[in-house]
């Protein structure tokens, strides 16, 4: 006889235990049990998969959207787990969180990719001394600054990246606000700076980087790199993502960040920083 399968309402705390456990999520929380378990539970929209009595997974329901599914051992077929998971729910038309691995399965099964995410980690400490290319200054980026002078930058430096095509091009308003959110944010320990040509005064590239008070084991996080298109492959990059590292290493051991794949900086980063990625994924 063919056991029945359906989804059934979790208990938040004991479905949290089960999904730090088995979904392989979150890099940046992997060493920190109860930051990853306090994190698991957002919502108590949580539910196990189970086939006949048998609990075979687990996965976040919301509405017409999933997220981070796992399965519980034995159950190993991830393509089955997802074939169950969608003949349960027939109305699910977003999924988020994807791992690499079910990337392929869920193409075959009728969805498409909207944006891929990449989740970096890499040691605190530059391996050599960042030295910024002649002719150009480091200064200080803090809410002392007057914003509009980086919004241009931020403009013409993601303008025809994949962001911009993924998500939109956001006002100068949102710009500005999204810089001051990022800048409180790290005010506890702000690693920020912005990189100017003597010359001219022009903005060359900025980069917003700090510590959260609230950032799992202190961790720094870059928050925004960005170079103008004028002053690209001259090592601007390159310097400012070292020295971020180095002016980091006194309070932290790790920097993290999380990139779109197919950005500008992907290749920058991916030389010196390495994690998972994750798909969000819209049925055709």
């Amino acid at each position: 006889m063919v056991k029945p399968f359906r989804l059934e309402q979790a208990e938040k705390n004991s479905f949290a235990v089960h999904q730090v456990i088995y979904s392989n999520a979150d890099l940046e929380m992997w060493y920190d049990w109860n930051a990853r378990l306090d994190d698991t539970k957002f919502t108590d929209q949580c539910f196990w998969i189970m086939c006949g009595d048998d609990r075979i997974g687990g996965v976040i329901k919301i509405d017409d959207t999933v997220m981070y599914p796992f399965i519980i051992p034995p159950f190993s077929d991830r393509q089955h787990m997802w074939r169950i998971l969608l003949q349960c729910c027939q109305d699910i038309k977003h999924i988020n969180g994807v791992l690499q691995d079910d990337v392929n399965i869920l193409l075959s099964l009728g969805f498409k990719v909207n944006v891929i995410r990449q989740v970096m980690c890499c040691p605190a400490g530059a391996s050599k001394k960042p030295v910024l290319p002649n002719g150009l200054s480091l200064y200080v980026l803090d809410d002392s600054l007057d914003l509009t002078k980086i919004k241009e930058v931020m403009k013409e430096g993601y303008h025809g990246g994949i962001d911009f095509e993924i998500f939109g091009v956001p006002t100068d308003e949102k710009i500005m606000e999204d810089v001051s959110y990022l800048l409180q944010v790290y005010k506890h320990r702000n690693l920020s700076i912005y990189i100017v040509n003597e010359q001219n005064q022009e903005i060359a590239g900025l980069c917003i980087a700090g510590i959260s008070e609230k950032m799992p084991l202190a961790f720094a996080e870059i928050g925004e790199i960005c170079v103008a298109p004028q002053y690209r492959n001259k090592g601007i990059a390159d310097f400012m993502l070292n020295y971020i590292k180095e002016t980091a290493n006194p309070y932290t051991e790790v920097v993290k960040l999380c990139v779109t794949v197919g950005n500008y900086a992907e290749m920058l980063y991916i030389k010196v920083q390495a994690g998972p990625r994750f798909a969000r994924m819209t049925r055709r």
